[in-house]
């Protein structure tokens, strides 16, 4: 074995063992900040436990995740962790019905909320347009995602929530989608400002949109905060390295993905402990920079 260098064949081994020793990862995106943190969190517990994490992703869309969750079973993963957004509940229901070990991110289903990890998206847009309120902001829009999925939804419903709360009338033309990236953020921000609607305040969707938003402003002569005040949502890296450092809703993916790694691992084996933490994750707000307080 020593001289030819010989390698045990994992697949074949999990064919006589029923067990791979890898849990497969369906995220929605591989090049997103945010599904890195997704990634850390699952692989961090995953290779605690002395088993390895076999990754790929779905981008929004039900075709690449049902090709990718096929993948992940034919590679004989032991247990799922998804991030689907995209397929209809009653594959997923399926999926879990066949006995296959899943857990959920940031996705609940109805009878199975025990398999679901998720956070509060309502909520989480609700605090980001209340704290713009109350530093003073009546004018404010909307950038958020062209992606129709339930977060997006969620995120708009949260906003509207905080400005009726206030007594703010919705106006529509200040909500501006497109996709959920610096590019598409710096083209809503782009949209607002053409439709000359008076705004001094921008809630985006996510930190990449809202980097965008930032970076149209600033080449166009605008300064932000003082002209602009602007909060993102996830906290993911880049709102700590644009200038000003960006006030957002720290979205907690990356505890999210290691608790769905537990559950999943505890389902394949009772041994293994699961931290104590309610399955629904709370957001909160993290003040930086890029809010000013006009009624000072």
């Amino acid at each position: 074995m020593d001289n030819l260098k010989y390698q045990p064949n994992s697949l074949a081994r999990a064919l006589v063992n029923s067990r791979s020793d890898c849990i497969g990862l369906l995220v929605g995106e591989i090049d997103s900040p945010f599904f890195g943190q997704l990634m850390a969190g699952v692989h961090r517990v995953v290779m605690a436990a002395g088993k390895h994490v076999i990754v790929t992703a779905g981008y929004h869309q039900a075709d690449q995740e049902r090709s990718a969750i096929r993948f992940m079973q034919e590679r004989r993963c032991d247990g799922l962790v998804i991030h689907s957004k995209a397929l209809p509940d009653a594959e997923i229901i399926e999926l879990i019905e066949r006995g296959v070990p899943v857990t959920l991110v940031n996705r609940l289903i109805p009878g199975h909320e025990a398999r679901s990890v998720y956070l509060d998206n309502e909520f989480g847009a609700y605090l980001a347009t209340r704290h713009l309120i109350r530093n003073g902001h009546q004018n404010i829009a909307y950038v958020g995602t062209n992606i129709a999925i339930e977060d997006g939804q969620s995120r708009v419903a949260g906003y509207q929530r905080a400005l009726s709360e206030a007594g703010i009338e919705l106006d529509e033309r200040k909500i501006v989608k497109a996709f959920p990236d610096e590019e598409g953020g710096n083209y809503a921000m782009s949209e607002v400002m053409a439709r000359d609607l008076g705004i001094t305040a921008l809630f985006a969707y996510n930190d990449a949109m809202a980097a965008g938003a930032v970076m149209m402003l600033q080449d166009a002569g605008w300064d932000v905060p003082q002209q602009v005040s602007i909060v993102g949502f996830d906290d993911v890296i880049l709102a700590r390295i644009i200038k000003p450092h960006l006030t957002t809703i720290r979205y907690p993916v990356n505890e999210m993905g290691a608790l769905a790694a537990q559950l999943v691992l505890h389902e394949l084996d009772p041994r293994f402990e699961i931290n104590e933490h309610p399955l629904r994750f709370t957001p909160r707000l993290i003040e930086r920079q890029s809010v000013r307080n006009i009624t000072d």
